[in-house]
């Protein structure tokens, strides 16, 4: 069930660097759509990072050699920094993630190598209302905090849950390809939609989906907000959450806010089963 509606997000972004298409991926892409239609589809993949467990790294909560962060936690948020809150309930935070970790991984240091649209150094940490009480995508926050505070617990005021167990991560390097939801694929194939169906299930299984993306296309059948790209994807089974019937939860900005690194509007979306 999507909570959002669907509409229109904008494909690469200008000066986005995309991996190389794999020879396989690229015939596919081919057999299905045409010669004449085959570039623009592979026009529309984008660059992501794949965020997997460090193998032993579980129930660190200050992350781990060779990680570019982690998954739950306590958040380190600096002196004079609130906590977020939703509702009068302090949130729950998913993710905290090593920028500088993660453009390294990325293969880039900058907005100006690559495309790389994320800060450079600091901390990223994405917060959400675990309640899931609210279908207009505020239920959330994303914050950019220099790095090297501690890690600070949840106040103890409102109904908040406890901290999610610490979950180390690595990130490397992904394509990532549109799905049959998103318009920009759709389009291609005005007069036969089951083109672009088939096409996005057919890349689906040779560019698989992982539990954890940053950037990139959605992997979910949550909506997608108006004029909002993903920023973030977590699957519940990969924390170990309890969100009832809640299968995946994610963050989304517009391609204005990242490119500004402006994340006070950041929207969130979330799968129910």
């Amino acid at each position: 069930m999507a909570e959002l509606v669907t509409t229109d997000t904008r494909a690469t972004a200008p000066g986005e660097d995309v991996p190389p298409i794999p020879g396989e991926v690229a015939e596919l892409i081919r057999a299905r759509a045409g010669e004449q239609l085959a570039p623009l589809v592979q026009g529309l993949f984008r660059s992501s990072l794949v965020l997997d467990p460090v193998p032993g790294g579980a129930g660190t909560d200050g992350g781990s050699a060779g990680s570019a962060g982690r998954l739950g936690g306590l958040p380190a948020l600096p002196g004079g920094t609130d906590w977020p809150e939703f509702s009068g309930r302090p949130m729950q935070l998913l993710a905290q993630l090593d920028c500088a970790a993660l453009a390294e991984a990325h293969g880039t240091t900058g907005p100006d190598t690559g495309g790389w649209p994320l800060p450079a150094d600091g901390l990223l940490l994405f917060f959400h209302d675990e309640w899931l009480a609210d279908f207009t995508g505020r239920g959330c926050r994303v914050l950019h905090v220099p790095a090297g505070a501690p890690p600070r617990p949840a106040p103890a005021v409102g109904r908040g849950m406890p901290a999610l167990p610490a979950v180390p991560v690595r990130a490397a390097r992904a394509l990532s390809a549109p799905s049959y939801q998103d318009r920009e694929l759709e389009r291609l194939f005005p007069d036969d939609f089951l083109v672009a169906l088939d096409l996005a299930q057919d890349l689906a299984e040779h560019l698989p989906r992982p539990a954890v993306r940053l950037l990139g296309w959605c992997d979910t059948d949550t909506g997608r907000p108006e004029g909002h790209r993903p920023l973030l994807q977590i699957d519940s089974g990969v924390l170990a959450a309890d969100w009832g019937e809640c299968v995946n939860v994610s963050f989304w900005i517009t391609d204005e806010d990242l490119a500004a690194g402006r994340f006070d509007e950041v929207r969130h979306g979330f799968e129910i089963a």
